[in-house]
C-alpha cells in the first residue's frame, strides 16, 4: 500500500512541478498574479450566471458575450505586454529610453482585477450577500491610486511629460 502512495505521490509532484514551470515560463516569476486573474475571471463569470439565474435575465447570447468579454481580457493584457516589450526593444534600436513601457502590462493587469473583484462583489450584493461598503470603497480607491501611479508614468496627453512641464 505504502508503494502505491509513493508512486502516486511522485506522480502527483511531477505533473505539479511540471505546471508550475510551464507557468514560469510562459508568464515568468509572477505566475501566480495571472492565475489569481484566471480564477476570478471563473468566479465572476458563475456569479454572473447566479446573478441572472435570480434575475431570470439568463439568456446564452448574454452568457456566450461575458466568455468573449474575458477572452477579450486576456487578448487586452497580452497585447499591452507585448506592446512594452516590442517598444522597449525599439527604443533600445534608435537609442530612445522607452523602459517606463515596461509597466504598462502591469497597470493594464492591475486594473483588470480590480475591476473583476469589483463585478463580483456587485453581483453578490444583488444576490443579497452583506458586502462590507467599505471593501467597494477601498477597491475604487485602489483603482484611483493604480490609474494615478498609470498616469505618472504614461501621462494622459502621450506626450511623455506632464501638461504644467510644456515649455
Amino acid at each position: 500500500m505504502d508503494t502505491i502512495i509513493n508512486v502516486f505521490g511522485d506522480k502527483a509532484n511531477l505533473i505539479w512541478g511540471g505546471v508550475v514551470g510551464g507557468l514560469t515560463y510562459v508568464f515568468g516569476g509572477h505566475w501566480a498574479i495571472f492565475v489569481l486573474f484566471l480564477v476570478l475571471n471563473v468566479v465572476d463569470y458563475v456569479y454572473g450566471v447566479l446573478k441572472a439565474m435570480a434575475t431570470n435575465t439568463m439568456s446564452s447570447a448574454k452568457g456566450a458575450k461575458g466568455v468573449v468579454k474575458k477572452v477579450s481580457y486576456w487578448v487586452v493584457i497580452a497585447l499591452a505586454f507585448g506592446l512594452s516589450c516590442v517598444f522597449v526593444e525599439i527604443g533600445a534600436a534608435v537609442g530612445v529610453d522607452l523602459g517606463f513601457l515596461q509597466l504598462l502590462g502591469w497597470f493594464v493587469l492591475a486594473i483588470y482585477i480590480i475591476n473583476e473583484i469589483t463585478s463580483i462583489l456587485e453581483n453578490m450584493v444583488a444576490l443579497g450577500v452583506d458586502v462590507p461598503p467599505i471593501l467597494l470603497r477601498g477597491l475604487a480607491a485602489a483603482k484611483t491610486a493604480v490609474d494615478t501611479a498609470g498616469n505618472k508614468v504614461v501621462p494622459e496627453n502621450g506626450s511623455g511629460r506632464e501638461d504644467n512641464d510644456r515649455s
